[in-house]
């Protein structure tokens, strides 16, 4: 029997084949490979050039589970940040596959959280009491609810309920709550951002494309971080709008928002930002102080005991980023709630094949009971 499970992103696409003789034998993986969607016009090309690189005559697939990006409802799915509609029996019938699955890809990175090893963690936050024992070689886990949530070319996030035995992802479609901001440096961000789009959500700045519209906002109004760095140790926010800073208000009131041309994708971003350029540094350090302000709001409707999980493609590629007391600060800073996300650990997960392993495992979940 085989199976095939595809996480599928907004820029890229991940699929695993595996051999599975019975229920009792161990699988063997036949292959993995990654590809770029947009050299693609539909998923079932990808799928197609993926099995065709597999020298088996006449190769049928079991079962096949896709995380996707955006609402899944159906066996139709129309995808976020692609222009496709994924369809089901298509796929069925040109791949050659007996039953098709879909989940939202975060539902997908949710379930592949079980199978990560500490090496896999890289812990951004941890409460004062959550200790690492190095003589059982994990971190210590309170037992919870979780929370995975991850930028990439958009922004995921998925509720995780712990029933007293399992833990159960919940799809949503958490990455469109409307942009908040927490400084007057991001009041000015959202009232820039107004003049593209009516709504604007957090995937509008957490995400690849989040991070170049951050670059631009910096580039044009030469405004300042939302927290300044006073020493080592405390973080300040900025007041631009002072009575003393009252001529700054005016010379805000007279920016041109229209957007200036595209200069540096997200890539050149992070690598500008490494030899030092300050518009690129200056764009990094809000996204990730957007980003802890972001995790800390969801893990207020959320409560995540037992761990909020960063997956995605960003995070992973400005590890040292994340770990800039900025990020630390916007997470916690939560007024008379700070106790509350104070209590919750916050992980990085450095495996980018998370949703794929999801999608492999809800394929097997599926396919066992069906059987």
């Amino acid at each position: 029997m085989y199976y095939l499970a595809g996480d599928i992103g907004g820029t890229k696409a991940l699929l695993q084949l595996i051999q599975l003789e019975s229920e009792e034998s161990a699988s063997v993986n036949l292959g993995q490979q990654r590809y770029l969607c947009g050299e693609f016009d539909s998923l079932e090309s990808i799928v197609s050039t993926f099995l065709s690189s597999f020298n088996i005559p006449n190769l049928i697939i079991q079962s096949a589970c896709f995380g996707l990006p955006g609402p899944v409802k159906s066996r139709q799915v129309k995808l976020t940040n692609l222009p496709w509609i994924v369809d089901a029996d298509k796929l069925e019938q040109a791949c050659s596959i007996e039953v098709v699955h879909f989940v939202n890809d975060f539902y997908a990175a949710a379930l592949g959280v079980d199978t990560l090893h500490e090496r896999e963690l890289i812990p951004l936050y941890l409460p004062s009491e959550k200790k690492f024992d190095a003589n059982e070689d994990e971190y210590s886990q309170a037992l919870g609810n979780r929370l995975v949530i991850g930028a990439g070319t958009g922004l995921g996030v998925a509720p995780v309920y712990y029933d007293g035995d399992a833990y159960l992802p919940q799809s949503s479609e958490g990455g469109h709550f409307d942009f908040a901001p927490i400084s007057e440096t991001q009041q000015l961000l959202l009232n820039w951002l107004w003049q593209k789009w009516e709504h604007v959500s957090y995937e509008r700045v957490l995400s690849g494309p989040g991070l170049e519209e951050l670059y631009r906002f910096f580039l044009q109004t030469k405004v300042p971080n939302s927290y300044s760095q006073t020493n080592s140790q405390n973080l300040n926010k900025n007041k631009l709008f002072t009575k003393q800073n009252k001529h700054l208000g005016l010379d805000f009131a007279e920016v041109d928002f229209e957007q200036p041309p595209n200069s540096l994708n997200a890539q050149q971003i992070s690598l500008a930002a490494e030899q030092g350029d300050i518009v690129a540094v200056q764009a990094l350090t809000e996204f990730v102080t957007i980003y802890g302000a972001f995790i800390g709001a969801v893990a207020l409707v959320w409560n995540a005991p037992s761990g909020i999980y960063l997956a995605g493609g960003i995070a992973v590629k400005i590890i040292d980023w994340m770990k800039l007391p900025f990020f630390e600060k916007a997470f916690l800073e939560k007024g008379r709630m700070t106790k509350v996300v104070a209590s919750m650990p916050v992980y990085l997960v450095s495996n980018e094949k998370l949703g794929l392993r999801g999608a492999m495992r809800q394929n097997q979940i599926l396919s066992n009971f069906q059987t």
